[in-house]
């Protein structure tokens, strides 16, 4: 993953660094706000755009992009990193037009890293888009300590370096059914939709508070948030030092809402010390750096949700990653106008009280948006059940009416555990997978019987009652697993590991493992070859008690 560390160090550099943008102690402050307003609505129609056309360009019935496709987009971002570089002593209409080309290349680029990550990244998010954020950011800052053009030359590479390593990651992914990946009960387009609005509202909120700043600073003299000294890009190493430290909790988005709170502190405090303008240089760039980071944790902590979501529920929408990139974008070149408008309108002879307000409502907003529920507060696990109907969710009682109807059938069966089989949890044997299981769970489909877990709807035909059925059933029974947890057991009996309950549920591999280790709590197994052990004995025993009967 080099690649992204990369890609992420040469879009701090694009978005902040006087290597793209200029020296900032240059008079000329309206091209600043010109150049980051074109800047932030091209990244925003760019991502647009690739929400509706991108499935075209990832090939979704093959292993991944074409070579010649991954290879076009290095190519374009390093020529318009070359021509931005070029144009930088420019008239306006050329470094405006480099900007456009800058910010297309840059989010197309951006989507095709964004997406390996949904196909193939670790399953810990956080601990992974932190690092590539610590990388990416001090890359960056110590690319800004070089002297030109030893800057300019390391500055082009990054594109190529990002690009080769994506085409080298895309290949290592082994062709997959498409088919077999998509979940048995996809979530309505709706309900997605508006769960992702939910959580991107607060970070729109953030984008237009960055943007409101930057662009009243800057129409009021001060170059905010655009680099000038290369500390301020320590900020995204501070952002992503604490998102690595955050304990994972994705059934119930404490996680999140920590990053928030972070971000929040951060924000305040760094628009806080923004008022305190007259401390010199010093308290400037302390402020943006504090801000910087207060917003690059609520950007990405947005960004590890929406990738996280479309990881689990794989709904065929590009909504849910590129749309928040668009939104973010958008909200930031929106600030950037009103701030501008704001200090330019108001006109008073004391701009500093102007920029004082500024602030005061910019820290208004940041704490209603955090003490707004914007998302739901029941825990993450339980909206994805209602969300995709899960019949073991969301029916525990017919389950129970069920699960008495089969006691008959399972009265037979109640041999004791084999002796080698001791109490315990092994989360290691859940995430491994497990081997073949007998010729006749083979036969069997992937999941146990409706009647079991649920109330079954009219019109489905009935499954086979078969012996190795049974004797799951039984065992369930016996051991007193869980509607959940009884559905799992007929999976991982059959040979199935924690990713394949994963992708068949539509649950998170986290809760997947918890699950599995659960089962070989209650069964007093330690591995799948003893649970295979322990079904194999009790069916051999009910085999013999139904032949004496």
């Amino acid at each position: 993953m080099i690649g992204f560390k990369v890609l992420l160090s040469w879009h701090y550099l694009v978005l902040f660094s006087p290597i793209f943008i200029g020296a900032t102690n240059n008079p000329s402050f309206s091209f600043f706000l010109e150049r980051q307003f074109t800047l932030y609505l091209t990244l925003a129609l760019s991502f647009g755009a690739l929400v509706g056309v991108g499935r075209f360009f990832l090939n979704r019935n093959k292993t991944a992009p074409s070579t010649l496709l991954l290879g076009a987009a290095g190519v374009l971002a390093t020529v318009a990193s070359a021509l931005s570089l070029v144009t930088l002593s420019a008239d306006m209409p050329w470094r405006i037009a480099s900007v456009v080309l800058l910010g297309f290349s840059e989010a197309f680029l951006m989507f095709l890293w964004l997406h390996y990550y949904m196909e193939a990244a670790a399953g810990h998010l956080f601990r992974s888009f932190a690092v590539d954020m610590m990388a990416g950011g001090i890359l960056a800052f110590l690319t800004c300590s070089f002297v030109p053009p030893l800057s300019y030359l390391v500055t082009l590479c990054m594109p190529a370096v990002a690009t080769v390593s994506l085409i080298a990651n895309w290949r290592t992914i082994e062709p997959v059914d498409v088919a077999a990946r998509t979940p048995a009960v996809v979530p309505p387009r709706k309900s997605v939709l508006r769960h992702s609005l939910k959580t991107l509202l607060p970070t729109t909120v953030y984008a237009f508070v960055f943007g409101l700043l930057q662009g009243g600073f800057i129409n009021s003299g001060v170059a905010l948030l655009m680099a000038g000294n290369a500390v301020v890009l320590v900020g995204i190493v501070v952002a992503g030092i604490v998102i690595f430290f955050i304990p994972e909790a994705p059934e119930t988005n404490a996680d999140i809402d920590t990053i928030h709170r972070f971000s929040l502190l951060f924000f305040v405090l760094g628009i806080v010390g923004l008022s305190f303008l007259g401390g010199g240089g010093g308290v400037l760039l302390a402020s943006e750096t504090v801000i910087l980071a207060g917003f690059n944790l609520f950007d990405f902590g947005g960004l590890i949700l929406g990738v996280g979501l479309a990881r689990r529920l794989k709904p065929g929408s590009l909504l849910l990653v590129d749309g928040g990139r668009v939104l973010v974008y958008m909200s930031l070149a929106v600030g950037l106008v009103v701030g501008k408008t704001v200090v330019t309108g108001l006109g008073v002879a004391d701009p500093s009280l102007v920029l004082y307000s500024l602030c005061g409502a910019a820290i208004t907003m940041l704490v209603a948006t955090v003490l707004t529920p914007f998302r739901e507060q029941e825990p993450f696990e339980a909206q994805l059940a209602r969300m995709t109907s899960d019949p073991g969710a969301a029916a525990p009682e017919g389950a129970a009416a069920a699960k008495k109807a089969d006691v008959a059938s399972t009265s037979a069966v109640g041999a004791p555990a084999p002796s080698g089989a001791g109490a315990g949890t092994s989360k290691k044997a859940a995430a491994e997978p497990a081997p073949d299981a007998p010729a006749s769970a083979s036969r069997d489909e992937d999941a146990p019987s409706k009647p079991a877990l649920s109330s079954k709807p009219s019109g489905e035909p009935k499954r086979a009652d078969t012996p190795w059925r049974r004797t799951c059933r039984g065992i369930a029974e016996l051991y007193k697993l869980s509607p959940r947890e009884t559905e799992i057991f007929f999976l991982i009996a059959k040979g199935r590991n924690a990713e394949y309950v994963q992708q068949k549920l539509v649950i998170s591999m986290h809760t997947a493992k918890t699950h599995i280790a659960n089962i070989y709590h209650k069964l007093g197994v330690h591995s799948s070859q003893e649970m295979l052990s322990l079904i194999e004995t009790f069916r051999e025993e009910d085999i013999k008690s139904q032949e004496q009967d």
